[in-house]
């Protein structure tokens, strides 16, 4: 068996008399003399049947208590600590057995210890008061017994080695559960980065589709607005001409026909006005600070607002679920299903039964999830990939801008969101509003 494995038999007795020295040699370290302590040690060891017990103990000697204190405390040092010390309650003129053994665990907080008395110096109080109750503390009486010394020795240095080994794994315990911890941090620190490296990403696809949105409104809005530009110069370059003629003396300008000419330039200002007022919205909404946004009064907010576009004919049925607040804009999102409503009122003109419904409930990450459906005329499936283009419309000329989805989208892209729209021809269509769940860093730092 090798030095690291070996079972400590390493025994101390302090004590002032010479000769009880010699008897705990006698009793530890010398073979057994007579067949019936054999028996006896067989019994309590090793069973009837077992070979004799290896006492192979090493007793060391200590005459008084400053002297075992310190060989205590140098076989610490070396490496090679005892396991039992048998300390003598009275050794004068030195220190008692009960401070020697206070100083002995301040050494050695592992020692067991038995105290040898053959007086009352101390009631059981006074020692437990002095010294505690421990389970490393035992007393034995003056005369002792061999089989009962050479008991306490095997029990106590087993006792000492299992408490030792119960040390060993709680210390490969606490360096098994130190490396978790540190490869947990390893690996919450490697998640925090991802997720923040995460977070910027989307946060730039945010910024990238907005700067998308908006790149397809200016140049959709230049060609829109130079239609009806033209219209103006036209019409006032008509006007001067006209002006200028009959300043000259020539004929007179046709009231009718000058009319009519400013009524077209009117209706192309009226229409550049409209483009611009959409533009400005959509700039406006896009810069919305965030925050936390109640979609239920969102909603009503909405249905109340387009209202009058629904007409006072039209069912609407609401389906507000207990769905969490989201983080947006507040004035963006009810921009934005006032705009989706007012779209189901005008496909909803000519119904003969005209209903809408408002659902909105949470989904399965999170996030909330509004839908919008009408019994309208629907969308022309031509026109479904398409509906979300800026300054593209199904309404006849002068009735929109063709911004009012492509307002929608950005706002809602803009949140990191989407629009969905299902629809059959004259069975109406279904718009469908998914807003993402606030992240992680709002979520914890302002949730209401």
């Amino acid at each position: 068996m090798s030095a690291a494995t070996a079972p400590n038999r390493r025994i101390l007795v302090v004590d002032d008399n010479q000769a009880i020295h010699q008897d705990f040699r006698k009793i530890l370290c010398a073979a057994p003399a007579s067949t019936a302590l054999d028996a006896m040690e067989a019994a309590l060891f090793g069973g009837p049947s077992a070979a004799p017990v290896d006492t192979g103990f090493e007793v060391d000697s200590a005459y008084q208590g400053e002297e075992g204190v310190a060989k205590v405390k140098a076989a610490v040092a070396e490496g090679r600590p005892y396991a039992l010390a048998f300390v003598d309650i009275r050794m004068p003129p030195g220190i008692d057995g009960v401070e020697t053994v206070q100083r002995l665990w301040k050494e050695d907080a592992d020692l067991q210890v038995v105290l040898c008395s053959a007086y009352s110096d101390y009631s059981w109080e006074e020692m437990t008061q002095r010294l505690g109750i421990s389970q490393r503390l035992l007393i034995l009486r003056k005369p002792f017994d061999n089989i009962e010394v050479r008991q306490l020795a095997h029990a106590l240095t087993e006792k000492w080695e299992l408490l030792r080994q119960s040390h060993r794994r709680l210390e490969d315990l606490t360096r098994e559960v130190e490396e978790w911890t540190r490869e947990l941090s390893v690996a919450n620190e490697r998640l925090r980065k991802e997720m923040e490296d995460r977070a910027r990403l989307e946060l730039r696809l945010v910024q990238a589709q907005r700067l998308e949105a908006l790149g397809r409104l200016s140049a959709g809005l230049a060609h829109e607005i130079n239609n009806p530009l033209s219209v103006i110069m036209a019409s006032v370059g008509f006007i001067r001409s006209e002006l200028d003629d009959q300043a000259k003396g020539g004929r007179q300008a046709d009231p009718g026909e000058l009319s009519e000419v400013c009524s077209d330039a009117l209706l192309g200002a009226d229409r550049i006005l409209r483009l611009v007022n959409d533009f400005r919205l959509f700039s406006k909404l896009d810069g919305q600070p965030q925050a936390w946004v109640d979609l239920r009064e969102v909603l009503d907010h909405a249905l109340s607002g387009a209202s009058y576009n629904l007409g006072p004919k039209t069912q609407v049925v609401r389906d507000f679920q207990d769905v969490p607040p989201v983080w947006g804009s507040e004035q963006g999102l009810e921009q934005v299903f006032l705009g989706l409503l007012n779209n189901a009122g005008h496909a909803l003109k000519n119904a003969a039964e005209p209903r809408v419904a408002i659902i909105a409930r949470q989904r399965e990450d999170g996030g909330v999830v509004v839908e919008i459906r009408d019994n309208g005329v629907g969308i022309a499936k031509e026109h479904l990939s398409r509906i979300f283009d800026p300054f593209f419309t199904t309404k006849p000329p002068g009735e929109g801008t063709g911004l009012g989805l492509s307002i929608c989208y950005g706002v809602v892209s803009g949140l990191g969101g989407a629009i969905e729209v299902d629809s059959t021809p004259g069975q109406g269509a279904t718009f469908r509003v998914k807003l993402p769940k606030a992240p992680e860093n709002v979520a914890s730092a302002s949730s209401p």
